[in-house]
């Protein structure tokens, strides 16, 4: 074989494999991750999906607005969600960066020094289900002990941002069984 040809050709790989690594490069930037190994969470805010939707429903919003993809294979931007029934779902590992409270100033403390636990629906017009009160409170008490959280490192969302969340419901019952 001519030795022309064959630099030609490795020539003609080399540059194959480039544009490979590019391609591949590409995809791992659209395929964003959160940031995996933090500490141990400091606290735990607490939130309402302030409407009916379900996991699957929420996952597939925080796909689009964020796409911040956790090692449990979710986009939902919390670390727990506790359905009407009481079912309790882990979308992200507790030592995983989440996307669930940004305040002023601090952009990256509390989703990366907290846990975020969703309850579905408005509990600002309803209240949670006995259910769902039931699974958040033993997740909160597992996690309190866990992590040697105590009840003032315990927030409902609206004590870190102007908002309504978690509702008027389960704010009241957050500060009665975990006062700050």
């Amino acid at each position: 074989m001519n030795i022309d040809l064959l630099k030609k050709l490795i020539e003609i790989i080399m540059i194959k494999i480039a544009i490979l690594k590019a391609q591949l490069a590409i995809l791992l930037l659209k395929e964003k991750r959160t940031v995996p190994n933090l500490a141990g969470p400091k606290h735990i805010v607490c939130h309402h999906s302030a409407g009916d939707w379900d996991i699957w429903n929420v996952n597939n919003h925080h796909k689009d607005k964020w796409g911040f993809k956790s090692s449990l294979g979710y986009y939902l931007g919390y670390h727990y969600w506790i359905s009407y029934a009481g079912t309790l779902y882990q979308a992200r590992r507790d030592t995983e960066e989440a996307a669930h409270t940004v305040q002023n100033g601090r952009p990256y403390y509390w989703n990366q020094n907290s846990l975020g636990i969703c309850l579905q629906g408005n509990t600002d017009i309803k209240p949670p289900t006995s259910a769902q009160l039931k699974t958040l409170r033993e997740l909160l008490d597992k996690k309190k002990a866990e992590y040697g959280i105590v009840d003032k490192d315990i927030f409902a969302h609206r004590e870190i941002n102007r908002t309504i969340c978690p509702g008027k419901y389960l704010f009241r019952w957050l500060i009665k069984y975990y006062p700050s």
